[in-house]
């Protein structure tokens, strides 16, 4: 009687124990690009080079460096769009259900004539992984390749502060040759920055929100660990705002690494933003102890004193 009440309560006691195994395999983005690779293989004939530049949260000296590599004028770079909507979060949060053995292959249209299918059993009918992969690209191809050449450049990118490595595996499988930059900040700075814009941003909206400094903190800590963690992996430019601005990251570096030429004065001219008007913030002490916790020990780690 007690596993008829189990079964009602929690499901049945063979699907309970598939979906433990599943979740040992720890399902994520990572594990379902990788899946995908192995059925859907990168094309080495692709020759898009988008430039994706990532940051390590906001306040951190993204913009500067979009418009530096914008000043190249055959580089559109949008910044952060659509970026309460996560568009690129959610697309490449799908990729988390593949898996060893899902979908099943015999789920996948095998070139049945139509006028036949009414008679094959069809509740599973999916179009191909090739299919889904052009999907997934066309998207991308559609909002932000196709509006960067109408305006007259050849390369397009983004600049993001909401990204992780995940989200890397994920435009790396749309464009095998994609060009990453990591970007971070002093999460101190970063914070004292942000401070002037009233915390009031999202993540994405409307639950996921960054009003206290502990958001803030464990969302610089997250992507920070993978940018680490990654950079080889991606092969990206792994770089610090503070770096970036005293001249140790050499502009004729990012030349080379993205293949572009970048006005050198564009370093000289503030526009706008914390590079114009940035003010001494006063950051509580209850909030420095918040953020503190949330970075450590990666920030001291990383040479950031407090």
């Amino acid at each position: 009687m007690f596993q008829y009440f189990t079964s009602a309560f929690k499901g049945p006691a063979q699907a309970r124990t598939d979906h433990v195994k599943a979740i040992n395999l720890h399902p994520d983005i990572h594990s379902g690009i990788a899946q995908l690779q192995k059925q859907c293989p990168i094309q080495d004939n692709d020759t898009e080079e988008p430039i994706f530049l990532m940051s390590a949260g906001w306040r951190s000296g993204s913009t500067l460096l979009q418009r530096l590599i914008m000043s190249d004028s055959q580089v559109l770079l949008w910044g952060e769009p659509y970026d309460e909507c996560g568009i690129i979060q959610a697309m490449a949060d799908t990729t988390k259900a593949f898996r060893p053995n899902w979908p099943p292959s015999d789920y996948f249209y095998d070139g049945t004539p139509t006028n036949e299918l009414s008679s094959e059993w069809i509740a599973n009918l999916f179009p191909s992984l090739n299919e889904l992969k052009k999907s997934h690209r066309s998207f991308f191809d559609t909002l932000f390749a196709e509006p960067a050449k109408k305006a007259g450049a050849n390369r397009w990118g983004i600049k993001e502060v909401r990204l992780g490595t995940e989200h890397c595996a994920y435009l790396r499988w749309l464009y095998p040759k994609a060009r990453f930059i990591f970007l971070y900040r002093n999460p101190l700075k970063a914070y004292s920055s942000y401070c002037q814009y009233g915390r009031n941003w999202y993540n994405t909206f409307p639950d996921n929100t960054v009003f206290t400094p502990t958001v803030f903190g464990k969302h610089w800590k997250s992507l920070m660990e993978g940018f680490i963690k990654d950079a080889t992996k991606f092969n990206a430019l792994l770089i610090s705002y503070e770096d970036l601005t005293s001249g140790h990251t050499s502009i004729d570096e990012l030349n080379n690494f993205l293949n572009i030429k970048i006005d050198h004065a564009v370093l000289k001219k503030k526009v706008g933003g914390f590079e114009q008007h940035e003010r001494k913030t006063k950051v509580t002490v209850i909030e420095k102890w918040l953020l503190k916790r949330a970075v450590s020990p990666l920030a001291e780690e990383l040479g950031y004193q407090w």
